[in-house]
């Protein structure tokens, strides 16, 4: 085959390609409008999903500062971070979403128990204590300064999830 036959099926390959290419993009792309409100309701159901995320933590914290002074969890005798910790994950309402958090920080002197919520793909910690104790934040650097150092985080969960009814 010479150089002029071998471009000639070159470009009748590329043409095909193009057609094929080009119907494939017209199978794929929405037949009505409603895929396109389906990918709207998605987004609008994520931001929703982050809303009811943060009323979620509200809900847990109330049930914590209701419970946390009364509830012995590991029966130590002691009301403190481990029973607040504890309650925060046994009442919010998506496990796959929470966990519980140790930081021992031997520089600050801090030796604490609380919680991460996931939100918007990150893990966000949380003061468990915060309105039983009346802080108006609950996150942990607004209520801890500067004596916390996430650097210092490690998920207990497994240590302490034995103690959720």
């Amino acid at each position: 085959m010479s150089h002029k036959g071998f471009a000639a099926l070159t470009v009748l390959f590329f043409i095909l390609a193009w057609f094929s290419w080009k119907n494939e993009k017209l199978q794929d792309e929405p037949l009505t409008t409603y895929v396109s409100n389906t990918q709207t309701a998605a987004a609008t159901t994520e931001q929703n999903s982050n809303v009811s995320q943060y009323a979620n933590i509200d809900a847990a914290l109330h049930i914590v500062a209701q419970k946390c002074k009364s509830t012995d969890v590991n029966k130590d005798g002691l009301y403190n971070c481990i029973d607040a910790a504890v309650l925060f994950y046994q009442y919010y309402p998506d496990r796959s979403k929470v966990t519980i958090i140790t930081n021992v920080n031997p520089n600050t002197g801090m030796n604490h128990l609380f919680n991460a919520v996931l939100i918007n793909g990150s893990w966000i910690t949380i003061e468990p204590q915060a309105y039983a104790t009346g802080y108006s934040s609950y996150w942990m650097k607004d209520v801890w300064g500067n004596k916390y150092d996430n650097t210092y985080n490690h998920v207990a969960l497994d240590s302490f999830s034995r103690y959720v009814k």
